[in-house]
């Protein structure tokens, strides 16, 4: 199962120096982990232009994906599994 956020819940990331996130807080607390896979998307140029880059995350006891909006530079939390 998994939780979809609708809309995105803004989100704390650390990243490390190739933008991949290392560590994320999420209601109150701290995981830190790793990114499994990345995807980018980035549509919409001739209307609302979207560009963000997502990545399903795994640290202990959190498993989600996350994106960065690569326009604004901020992390929302988008989905988080069971």
């Amino acid at each position: 199962m998994s939780k979809l956020y609708r809309p995105p819940r803004p989100l704390q990331v650390e990243a490390d120096a190739a933008g991949r996130p290392v560590a994320v807080r999420w209601r109150g607390a701290l995981y830190r982990g790793q990114a499994h896979s990345h995807w980018r998307i980035h549509t919409g140029w001739w209307e609302e232009e979207i560009w963000r880059d997502y990545y399903l995350w795994e640290g202990e006891g959190l498993l989600c994906e996350l994106y960065r909006d690569r326009l604004r530079g901020d992390w929302y939390m988008h989905r988080v599994y069971d």
